[in-house]
């Protein structure tokens, strides 16, 4: 404020005034000019607030400074795409979008990635401004995509499979209905609505800004303020994106959340209309809206109408579209209009604490809505009517989220493999969080070639193509429903890099992958494995004695104790200086009998077993011909000549062992496999009645002796070795069955305990004696433990099994060693196997594995056959061609799987003979039907080789028979490159009503042999 005296005519000097005399008109001039200068302090300390406050001002309505500043700084944050690792990039630690799509787990994924031989051929290349704005914590001012997810594709980008479509999003501005906007913006942002300058800056609200930190202060010093945020749309949406479990922590991160989103607004300029629309969009497409039930994390609006109301999102907006709702625009309503706008205001409104109103307190969220909706009629963006109707409407919550539509597993069964071997590589926990990854994967799948062998799969099951095709014959398809047979196709292209996988396809409506997720018993396909080993042996006993003289061979040969080795070192001593090739073929015309009139001790007793065809009964066969025609017997005996040879290779001598009764070997054997049966009969017991009362285990135990006295008496007496006569009559009472005392005192006399121990009870009762024990255990202790029952039965274990070490039960002992013998020899012969692509970790004590009792999978199968196409080199299984991560986004990397030379488990000249033989099962056995196929584009056949197998698998006791599977399997080489395997399977007691044999494969797969050239093209 400036004083009057200050500017008095008494204060002028004399000076002037002589001049005003003379130069009037300068007068007032001069005047102010002294003025001025004698008052310059004052004028200074008005003049400055003034214009900042101008300038101010000014900055809050239009953002010039900062559109200026803001802009050019972001003109600098750039990135570009290039060849191998960057070393600029970087990646964020935290937020829920950048965990939820993969960004914050790049690193990670990139070890493991690394680890399964993938490299990286791409990857972004920051600018040295974007390098500083990531090292202070800053989200790069990308355009995050509204939707995204795991995109899987076939060959030429097919898309197989794409999360993201089921993600409920508003797709562009223009397709959110006015109405929306105008309610969220009310809500949340009125400012971003009310500003038409071009270059303001949407991210601060001065105003909102302002009350937000007086509030807060008043809150601080205990004045009763409600804190109220100063968060716009912008900074919220940074928030609740990018900030560590998207919450505002600090100062510093509220600075680092209004920057970012800064930044992104000018990231094009100067001019911010069109970022604002993307703001609104933004928000409504990824604001978070809790967890629903039976969904998960439920993020925008889109998502939330479907999730929490069962409203889809194209249906809301064609009701909110069409006819908006104004206050002008008249008093007809739709009837429809009013809960869908309702159930879309109470999302906009539980955005500030989802949990609590979608799930805690659904009363607070319908005042919430209330309240708005008169806000927004007094404001006149809906009329009264139309807001009446709104507040009539209750809020419909659905109980969980609908189911999503179904479809048929067969449909999508190769994205599911893919999917779960993705899972697998990336160390995610479920296909939940592997779908939400901003991922594109592109896979090695041929998808066309998919879709013609599901067509075929499908006519398959149409009796009329089944007649017309000439398939209701024996062997095939005589008799069964043809719907009911499931099948299953797996094709591999061999090439440099690796197996690719083309096609992976099976018709099982279920969860359930036939290919690679299920264990079957596929028949003879196993005496292939079986004859690779006997293969793999010779050639290591052609290395062992390769170089020694023909007499020294001649004495090996005495010397050998299996025949194997015998018939090997009496080969190469007859033919001095044979090579490995010549000598294999020899090894495959050894002869064996097809006779079935033996019985072989195996599996732990005695068995026979049978040929398919009974004409096969009693001839000579090669192992060759063997083979071709699958002769059950010739494998059952070479099979029992491997057991034998890996039998002498034991770390003990199996022959001492059954000849010297006190051999020490034998007797810790004995203790072991004592100690074996011992728990396998106590947790037999301790499982059949862990959840049974006393009564019911009495019931269980005894049968229809539950009411004799006399059983009764002896099951006391073992349950009770301190028991006398009088004990045992209250028992007998308590279970309704009074006893006189001379009767007790005469059952004690028969069954006293001083007498007899469990196994004498056991004996008596029939039953064994850990099974007697553990049952009196757990009507002593109900909730006892298998650990305590085990620690507890020492002394048990100890009488029930001592029987075993009588001189007069020599037999006994000599059937059990004789069994360990062939279970050690088998678990000698397992890594063999496994290392030819066998998928488990054991292989049943039986020569019955000859023929396919261990089991198998196709996909390992097929892996067999690709060790036999590689010449005996065990190539990776490519499923992923390519894996783009973060597409479009600063932090895009790029995965390709790097060139392996694979692992030799073979040698070649094995692998060459073994793919001789498997042409002639094509060419004369039992996959002649499918011989000359395949032809090439000379018109000339193409070379296919196999091996079928038949499984007609049941669960047999002596009195019946019931069936569990059918499966009839090929697994097969075409040409040099592709290999694969197809099988025929029928699950459960319908098994009974088909008759088909892998015949029936091995013409599906000739049916398929047209689709297959066609979409492969040369198959040489």
């Amino acid at each position: 404020m400036l004083r009057a005296s200050s500017v008095s005519r008494e204060n002028v000097p004399q000076k002037l005034l002589r001049v005003e005399k003379t130069s009037g008109w300068w007068k007032p001039f001069r005047i102010n000019l002294l003025i001025l200068r004698n008052n310059a302090r004052w004028f200074g300390l008005i003049l400055v607030p003034v214009v900042l406050g101008t300038v101010v001002l000014f900055e809050a309505r239009t953002s010039q400074f900062q559109a200026r500043f803001l802009s050019a700084f972001a003109s600098r944050l750039s990135y570009t795409i290039e060849p191998g690792p960057s070393p600029t990039i970087a990646f964020p630690s935290s937020g829920p979008f950048n965990q939820a799509r993969g960004y914050a787990g790049l690193p990670g994924f990139a070890h493991r990635l690394t680890e399964a031989g993938f490299r990286i051929v791409a990857q972004a290349r920051l600018s040295p401004a974007l390098q500083r704005l990531a090292r202070w914590k800053i989200t790069p001012p990308f355009r995050e995509p509204a939707a995204a997810g795991l995109i899987v594709r076939g060959e030429n980008r097919t898309v197989l499979y794409n999360a993201g479509v089921h993600q409920r999003v508003f797709q562009s501005y223009e397709d959110i209905p006015p109405l929306i906007e105008k309610a969220l913006l009310f809500v949340e942002n009125r400012e971003l609505e009310e500003s038409d300058v071009p270059t303001r800056n949407p991210v601060v609200d001065w105003s909102r800004l302002a009350k937000a930190g007086l509030t807060y202060v008043g809150h601080k010093l205990g004045l009763p303020f409600r804190v109220e945020g100063g968060s716009t749309l912008a900074t919220q949406i940074e928030k609740f994106r990018y900030a560590e479990g998207g919450r505002t922590s600090s100062a510093v991160d509220k600075l680092r959340q209004m920057l970012s989103a800064s930044l992104r607004v000018y990231r094009s300029g100067s001019d911010t209309r069109k970022q604002r629309r993307e703001i609104v969009l933004d928000y409504l497409n990824s604001v978070p809206l809790a967890a629903a039930p039976k969904y998960g994390e439920v993020y925008g609006v889109g998502n939330g109408l479907h999730a929490w109301f069962g409203v889809e999102l194209p249906e809301a907006q064609r009701i909110l579209y069409d006819r908006p709702m104004r206050a002008q625009s008249g008093p007809t309503v739709e009837q429809d209009k009013a809960p869908v706008f309702k159930h879309v205001l109470a999302l906009i409104c539980a955005a500030r604490a989802p949990s609590f109103y979608l799930l805690q307190d659904r009363a607070a969220l319908e005042d919430r809505v209330i309240f708005y909706v008169r806000q927004l009629e007094a404001a006149g963006t809906i009329s009264k009517d139309f807001a009446r109707r709104v507040e009539s409407v209750p809020l419909q919550f659905l109980s969980e989220a609908p189911a999503p539509q179904p479809v048929a597993y067969v449909q999508r069964k190769a994205t599911n493999a893919f999917r779960t071997h993705l899972m697998a590589a990336l160390g995610v926990p479920d296909l939940y969080t592997l779908d939400r990854l901003h991922l594109d994967a592109n896979t090695t799948l041929n998808a066309h070639l998919q879709n013609e062998v599901l067509q075929l799969f499908e006519k398959l099951k149409s009796p009329a193509f089944v007649e017309s095709q000439g398939l209701r014959q024996e062997h095939l398809l005589l008799r069964g429903d043809p719907a009911q047979v499931t099948y299953s196709f797996t094709l591999f292209e061999r090439t440099p890099m690796g197996n690719v996988l083309r096609v992976q396809a099976d018709t099982l409506d279920q969860p359930f992958d036939v290919n690679e997720g299920m264990k079957l018993e596929l028949g003879s396909t196993a005496k292939l494995r079986t004859l690779a080993h006997y293969l793999e042996l010779v050639t290591s006993l052609y290395h062992e004695f390769h170089g020694l003289d023909p007499a020294t061979l001649i004495k090996k040969s005495q010397a050998a104790r299996d025949p194997i080795t015998r018939w090997t070192t009496e080969a190469m001593s007859a033919n001095s200086g044979i090579d490995l090739r010549t000598l294999l073929n020899k090894a495959l015309d050894r002869k064996y009998s097809g006779g079935t009139g033996e019985v072989f001790f195996t599996g732990g007793g005695a068995h026979v077993f049978g040929n398919f065809d009974n004409d096969e009964d009693g001839q000579i066969f090669t192992l060759r011909e063997g083979l071709y025609h699958s002769v059950n017997l010739v494998y059952i005996r070479l099979m029992r000549d491997l057991v034998r040879f890996h039998e002498v290779r034991l770390p003990y001598d199996a022959q001492t062992m059954l000849s010297q009764p006190d051999d020490p070997v034998r007797l810790r054997m004995l203790k072991e496999i004592a100690e074996k049966e011992s728990q396998h009969f106590l947790f037999q017991g301790f499982q059949s009645y862990r959840h049974l009362d006393a009564q019911a285990i009495v019931d269980k135990l005894l049968g229809s002796r539950s009411r004799s006295l006399r059983h009764l008496a002896i099951l006391f007496f073992a349950w009770n070795p301190d028991g006398d006569a009088d004990s045992l009559a209250r028992w007998m009472e308590s279970r309704g069955m009074p006893v006189s005392g001379d009767e007790a005192a005469g059952l004690l006399r028969s069954y006293d305990p001083k007498r007899l121990n469990i196994a004498d009870y056991g004996y008596l009762l029939d039953r064994h004696p850990l099974d007697v024990w553990s049952a009196g255990q757990m009507v002593r202790e109900p909730g006892l433990s298998w650990d305590e029952l085990l620690k507890r039965s020492a002394t048990a274990r100890e009488l029930a099994s001592r029987w075993l070490f009588q001189t007069r039960n020599r037999h006994a002992q000599d059937l059990r060693l004789r069994i360990r013998f062939e279970e050690d020899a088998f678990a000698r012969m397992t890594p063999y196997w496994q290392r030819l692509g066998f998928p488990f970790d054991r292989l049943v004590p039986s020569l019955a594995t000859a023929i396919g009792s261990s089991a198998d999978r196709p996909i390992a199968l097929a892996e067999l056959v690709g060790i036999i196409e590689n010449d005996g080199v065990r190539m990776p299984i490519l499923r992923l061609e390519k894996l783009r991560f973060a597409g479009d986004t600063p932090y895009e990397t790029v995965f390709e799987p790097q060139r392996q030379s694979g692992e030799r488990v073979m040698e070649p000249e094995v692998a060459h003979a073994l793919r001789e033989v498997l042409a002639g099962v094509v060419q004369n056995g039992t996959a002649r039907r499918l011989a000359n196929a395949f032809v090439g584009k000379d018109r000339k056949p193409i070379v296919a080789g196999g091996k079928t197998g038949s499984g007609d698998n049941r669960y047999e006791t002596r009195r019946w028979s019931r069936p569990v599977s059918r499966t009839g399997t090929f697994a097969f080489y075409v040409g040099d490159r592709y290999f694969g395997v197809i099988t025929a399977y029928v699950a459960g007691d319908r098994a009974a009503n088909y008759v088909f044999t892998s015949a029936l494969p091995v013409t599906a797969l000739k049916l398929l042999a047209p689709a297959l050239v066609a979409s492969l093209g040369d198959l040489e």
